[in-house]
C-alpha cells in the first residue's frame, strides 16, 4: 500500500512540474526607453491556454496581457486587476499610458519557444 502511495504522489508531482507554465522575468535593462512599467523587474506567465500575464515579483498580483487573460479575469476565474495599474505614462501624451507591444512580443516568443 505504501509503494502505492508513493508512486501515486511521484506521478502527480511529476505531472506537475511538467504542466507548470513557463514564466521569464524581465527587466527594464532589457527595454530601455520601451519599458512601459513602473516596476524595475515583471514576470512574464505564459500558460497553456493561451493567457498571458504580468505578475508583480513584490506582490504576486497577476496584470493580463491579452484578450484571453482579461476573460478570465472578468470572470473570476483567476484573481488579477488591470495593467494599467503598473504602466508608465507615455510621455508623448501624459493622459495615455505607455504602449505594452514590446511585452507582447516578449511573452509571444516565450509562449512559441514552450
Amino acid at each position: 500500500m505504501k509503494r502505492f502511495l508513493l508512486a501515486g504522489m511521484l506521478m502527480l508531482f511529476s505531472f506537475q512540474a511538467f504542466s507548470a507554465a513557463p514564466i521569464s522575468t524581465v527587466s527594464k535593462l532589457q527595454f530601455g526607453d520601451d519599458w512601459p512599467f513602473t516596476r524595475e523587474e515583471v514576470m512574464l506567465n505564459c500558460r497553456a491556454d493561451g493567457a498571458w500575464f504580468v505578475i508583480n515579483p513584490a506582490t504576486l498580483m497577476q496584470y493580463p496581457l491579452n484578450e484571453i487573460a482579461m476573460k478570465q479575469m472578468e470572470s473570476g476565474k483567476v484573481k488579477a486587476q488591470l495593467i494599467d495599474v503598473i504602466l508608465l505614462p507615455d510621455p508623448n501624451a501624459p493622459e495615455k499610458k505607455k504602449s505594452v507591444k514590446v511585452i507582447q512580443n516578449a511573452i509571444k516568443l516565450l509562449c512559441e519557444s514552450n
